[in-house]
């Protein structure tokens, strides 16, 4: 947001100038006599006698202009840019700083973390000491990083602010848990290595035990097949993340990693050491993520402050050491980047309090589009909105497909197979649904012509049987395992899933058949897989109940749509 605010990516004139004013809880210590001014807002001490941990936050929000219609926006608040704000004032001058005085007061205090026994400045320097002053190099390093992180590419942009925020949640986490707080420092310096280290994968990047194996069963295989196997391996797998994390590390470290900034640090890291303890905290990192294994004791117990130790003779970080590394890492990447004085780029959804959601089916089901896969996307949105009326009756929305059927009845010949079964399905289904003087009038032409086509087992003959209440003419096995296949598939791409109302109906229409056929035992397993497969339908459930009591006809409409007296509309 502190981009946005800019007005760097702005293409029109700018709307609106909100001055923005909050509080930041922090132990930092400024002049009192001096307002910091930069790129990013302003800080300025609090009027006050005694010795205050608040200081106030000052913002001209620039606003660009949205142009007629929808989308007018006049402020977004302080809150989203006081967040960032103090994200990275924290991570910028080795500090504490957050808008909620609980946090702040919690992570300056003396209460012990439950599962560390340790108060967070007896684990790390300077960050939750009571004061921390800030003096004209901290302010010049402050308003240096702040202007160089503001001209960055948006996209670098991004991915710097997510590190600083997963670093400085680390630090905070220092008071109530060393693992997770080690792991999201490991995290912070990952999370650009990944994205920004332009990482292309080699066969040798590949894990060696299963490149052997791969190799030995391609030998006797054409080298262009060969070759084909092992691109696609390397482009389904993850290869080798912690070598990529151990050499973005080791790329972004300047000289004065090991001079300057070493000045006071008790145990430094080594230039020799430091790729093997990179190694270390890697693993430490896997093995919390994966197993929960708690960091070696000897990283934890000390509080001297030292930045590394010896485990089995090997160096590993402290999380002393690990956050003077993890900052130095991030503030270097971010120094090396290139920097924009205007971008043009579409901010709009990166706002504060933007989310996606997809759009409801009748704002887009009925549009005569035919694109690729929009067979079983319209299906799908069609079955919800029949799904929605068959239980909450006349308040719910069906779309009139007839525009869209209209045009599926003169290129249905022309769509590729799985959006033409779909299309056939949803133009049944349809005039199936409205009255008999609502259907289109190449109904019952279309139906003689395409109906045998939904005769073979598949998802689209599964429903459309439901729907009409017709028992496919399939054995008993092969429709079980066409609906069993139908949930192995229906979450993949080109194909539709089915409102759970119908899903479960799909499951009560063969509990029946292998009921009627004598098999009491299985239609018990299917209405189970009913209920499971619907947990929160309450009528289910009770029948499930009555049926395990007594074997009686499964008609699925009965028990899964409520009665008219019943409905929200009436």
């Amino acid at each position: 947001m502190l981009q946005i605010c800019s007005g760097k990516m702005f293409q029109r004139d700018v709307e609106y100038r909100n001055s923005l004013r909050g509080i930041l809880y922090t132990n930092l210590r400024l002049n009192r006599d001096k307002k910091l001014d930069t790129e990013a807002g302003s800080l300025l001490s609090t009027s006050n006698l005694g010795q205050s941990n608040a200081i106030v936050y000052e913002l001209e929000e620039l606003i660009e202009a949205s142009g007629h219609g929808a989308g007018v926006l006049a402020s977004h608040g302080v809150d989203p840019y006081i967040l960032d704000f103090s994200a990275i004032i924290s991570f910028a001058l080795n500090c504490t700083a957050s808008p909620s005085y609980t946090l702040t007061d919690r992570l300056l205090g003396d209460q012990r973390g439950i599962s560390t026994h340790s108060t967070p400045k007896q684990v790390v320097k300077r960050v939750f000491d009571k004061d921390v002053y800030c003096n004209d190099k901290d302010e010049e390093h402050l308003l240096k990083l702040i202007k160089h992180l503001i001209g960055l590419k948006r996209h670098t942009y991004l991915g710097v602010m997510s590190s600083i925020r997963t670093y400085v949640t680390g630090m905070q986490r220092i008071a109530d848990d060393f693992e997770l707080a080690y792991t999201l420092l490991v995290a912070s310096i990952e999370s650009l290595a990944q994205n920004f280290d332009g990482h292309k994968a080699s066969w040798l990047n590949y894990d060696q035990r299963k490149r052997r194996l791969i190799d030995s069963a391609l030998s006797d295989a054409d080298e262009i097949i060969s070759e084909k196997v092992r691109a696609a391996l390397l482009d389904i797998e993850h290869t080798s993340l912690s070598r990529r994390f151990r050499d973005f590390s080791l790329e972004n470290i300047s000289p004065s990693y090991y001079r300057e900034e070493a000045e006071d640090v008790l145990n430094p890291i080594s230039k020799n050491d430091l790729s093997k303890a990179l190694s270390n905290a890697y693993q430490a990192r896997s093995q919390y993520i994966h197993n929960l294994r708690k960091l070696p004791d000897q990283l934890i117990t000390t509080h001297s402050y030292t930045e590394t130790c010896r485990i089995k003779k090997k160096t590993w970080f402290t999380i002393q050491g690990l956050s003077r590394l993890a900052r130095h890492v991030i503030t270097e990447f971010i120094m090396r980047q290139p920097t924009v004085e205007k971008e043009t780029y579409d901010y709009s959804l990166e706002r504060a309090g933007i989310v996606q959601m997809p759009m409801a089916p009748q704002y887009w089901v009925g549009r005569p589009d035919l694109y690729k896969g929009a067979g079983s996307m319209k299906l799908e949105g069609f079955l919800s909105q029949l799904s929605n009326h068959m239980t909450t009756g006349s308040k719910s929305v069906v779309t009139d497909l007839t525009e869209l059927l209209t045009v599926v009845e003169g290129k249905v010949n022309e769509l590729k197979k799985d959006d033409k079964l779909s299309f056939i399905a949803l133009y049944l289904i349809f005039n199936g649904f409205v009255s008999q003087s609502q259907r289109m009038e190449n109904y019952e032409s279309f139906i003689t012509t395409y109906e045998r086509q939904l005769s073979t087992p598949s998802a689209e003959a599964l429903i459309v049987n439901l729907l009409f209440n017709n028992v496919p003419d399939w054995d008993i096995k092969t429709h079980y395992d066409c609906l069993i296949n139908y949930f192995r598939e229906r979450d993949n791409k080109l194909k539709f899933r089915c409102p759970k109302l119908f899903e479960a109906g799909m499951i009560l229409q063969l509990a029946e058949r292998y009921r009627s056929s004598g098999d009491y035992d299985f239609a018990i397993e299917l209405v189970e897989m009913a209920v499971e497969n619907h947990p929160e339908h309450t009528l289910l459930r009770q029948f499930e109940i009555d049926f395990k009591l007594k074997n009686h006809v499964i008609e699925w409409v009965e028990i899964l749509t409520p009665k008219k007296e019943d409905r929200t509309d009436e």
